[in-house]
């Protein structure tokens, strides 16, 4: 018989990490510009000579770096100005170097902005390349004056060639790095060499080597008798999922989880509909619910599962529907961040409780602290969690 996932009792904070992202942050520097044209008169052209030489002579070097997908870039020997083309590359950014960034690509709602530090929760929304139809704004872009350019995520063909175009319309070289769960620890050293941050990168590059390889031993030991099968509901009505193989369901592959959705696989976007009908015909033991739409407070409670036709599926009838946390960033997906290192703890922890031999408050307390900066209390860190296994399900 499954046994809930059980928080255990208050304990002492855990220690602080050695690098802080609060300790770090400080502002961008502003940005500078001439105002206005001047015509010179022939007397000052020696001057005006010596004057563009001296600048010319104190412009930042340049270096040349290999990005992701092998592609040798010249950049700033200092970089200072950074902005990333999706949300997966928005949140890697911010966790290694948020005083670097010149924006984000969307606009922040309440729940992210209690979590974001000051600083990085004013920074404008210059839009960016996600989503089913979403297009950048090249203008707000070069108007930030990013030094460079971070395009993190899926590194095919498709994202070299975007890049390439990218670079060549505005002139700011871009970066590739790849968004995949097993190659974080990887792009964290790649892009903290980038920006000359490798002790900060060094010390998340390990976090997730270290969290990446308890999770692969612990899928390991669970007995096939005691695999569960998972339906992961997306969309407004739960409706909408993603197949075995897609990088929206890489938590569940890592860990050897079913994933019960038998449709055909999507790239880029993803989310396949399906029926009610077919989520009742595969008979999942666990519903997980993507959070679309957040309170202030990051809670949140699907409407669908007040329809009590999803009594039907096996998992909501036996009470074991799990909100993913969502709030700075989603633990599992969309997008599919870093955030996800603390998603595969979360997920060992509801689904296999009994395996789960770690204390849950104090990694979400550890990872909040290491990778956002926030001094996550006890009792807001047990209400996140809380907040993930609902009392309340369909109505009989």
């Amino acid at each position: 018989m499954h046994s809930p996932p059980q928080l255990t009792p208050a304990t002492s904070a855990p220690p602080r990490p050695d690098v802080s992202l609060r300790e770090s942050i400080r502002p961008a520097p502003p940005a500078v510009g001439f105002g206005a044209r001047y015509r010179l008169r022939p007397p000052l052209l020696l001057a005006a000579g010596c004057l563009a030489a001296t600048i010319a002579s104190a412009e930042p070097a340049a270096v040349s770096i290999v990005d992701g997908v092998g592609r040798t870039l010249r950049v700033p020997a200092s970089i200072e100005r950074v902005y990333a083309t999706s949300p997966v590359g928005a949140v890697m950014l911010y966790t290694l170097s948020p005083q670097k960034m010149v924006g984000w690509n969307y606009k922040l709602g309440q729940a992210e902005r209690h979590f974001i530090l000051p600083a990085a929760r004013e920074l404008p929304a210059l839009g960016g390349w996600f989503g089913e139809s979403a297009m950048g704004n090249r203008e707000s872009i070069l108007v930030a004056r990013p030094d460079v350019i971070l395009s993190v995520g899926q590194h095919d063909r498709t994202a070299i060639e975007f890049a390439e175009r990218l670079q060549g319309q505005i002139g700011i070289p871009v970066f590739v790095a790849s968004g995949g769960l097993s190659d974080t620890a990887a792009t964290y050293e790649l892009v903290g060499k980038l920006l000359g941050v490798p002790e900060r990168a060094a010390a998340l590059a390990d976090y997730a080597r270290r969290t990446l390889s308890q999770a692969r031993a612990a899928a390991e030991a669970i007995p096939r008798r005691e695999q569960v099968r998972v339906y992961y509901a997306e969309g407004m009505r739960g409706l909408q999922t993603d197949t075995r193989g897609s990088w929206h369901t890489e938590l569940l592959d890592l860990l050897g989880v079913e994933n019960v959705a038998d449709v055909p696989t999507t790239s880029g976007f993803g989310r396949v509909s399906v029926s009610l009908d077919q989520v009742i015909a595969w008979k999942p033991d666990v519903v997980l619910a993507c959070p679309e739409k957040l309170n202030a407070n990051g809670s949140w409670m699907p409407e669908w599962l007040q329809d009590p036709a999803w009594r039907e599926v096996p998992g909501v009838a036996r009470g074991r529907v799990y909100l993913i946390p969502g709030a700075p960033f989603n633990w599992f997906d969309r997008p599919p961040s870093p955030a996800r290192l603390l998603g595969l703890k979360w997920l060992l922890w509801v689904l296999y409780p009994e395996r789960a031999d770690f204390d849950m408050v104090a990694e979400t307390r550890e990872f909040y602290r290491l990778f956002y900066g926030y001094d996550l209390g006890e009792a807001e860190a047990r209400s996140i969690l809380e907040a993930s296994q609902p009392k309340f399900v369909a109505k009989p």
